[in-house]
C-alpha cells in the first residue's frame, strides 16, 4: 500500500504544474476549431444546405397519400370480387351452383363468413378514405 502511496502522490504533484502561458486557447466553438485546422479551405465551404422539414414533410406526405389511395382501390376490387353484383363475384357464382355441387356446399356454410368479410373490409375501405380526405385537409 506505501508504494502505491507514493506513486500516487507523486501522479498528484506532477498534475499540478502550470500550463504554459503562451499555449494557445481551446476554440470555443466547433467552427472556430475548424478555422484554426484548415489551412486553404473556409469553414463556409462545408455548410450543406438540407432541405426544409416543410418540404420533406410534403412529400412524404404526398407518397404516403398515394400509397392509400393504392391500398383503398385494391380493397376495393376484392370487395367486389368477394361480394359484388356482377357474374364473376364469389357470393354470385356460389349462389348460382347447381344443386350437390362444391359450391352449393361452400355457399350453405361459408355465405355468412364471405358476407361478414365484405363488411369488414368495406369499414376499413371508408376509414382509410376518411384519413385521406383528412391529410388532404391539413
Amino acid at each position: 500500500m506505501i508504494s502505491f502511496e507514493r506513486v500516487f502522490g507523486t501522479v498528484l504533484e506532477a498534475d499540478e504544474t502550470p500550463a504554459p502561458v503562451n499555449a494557445p486557447a481551446a476554440p470555443a466553438s466547433d467552427k472556430e476549431a475548424m478555422a484554426q485546422s484548415l489551412t486553404t479551405a473556409k469553414p463556409e465551404d462545408f455548410d450543406v444546405q438540407q432541405p426544409g422539414r416543410e418540404k420533406l414533410l410534403d412529400r412524404t406526405k404526398v407518397e404516403q397519400a398515394q400509397k392509400l389511395k393504392e391500398w383503398v382501390g385494391q380493397i376495393d376490387t376484392f370487395i367486389k370480387f368477394l361480394n359484388g353484383t356482377d357474374a364473376t363475384s364469389m357470393q354470385v357464382q356460389l349462389h348460382s351452383a347447381p344443386c350437390d355441387s362444391i359450391f352449393e356446399d361452400i355457399a350453405r356454410s361459408e355465405k355468412k363468413k364471405i358476407a361478414r368479410l365484405a363488411a369488414e373490409l368495406s369499414s376499413l375501405s371508408e376509414s382509410l378514405k376518411g384519413y385521406l380526405i383528412s391529410s388532404n385537409d391539413r
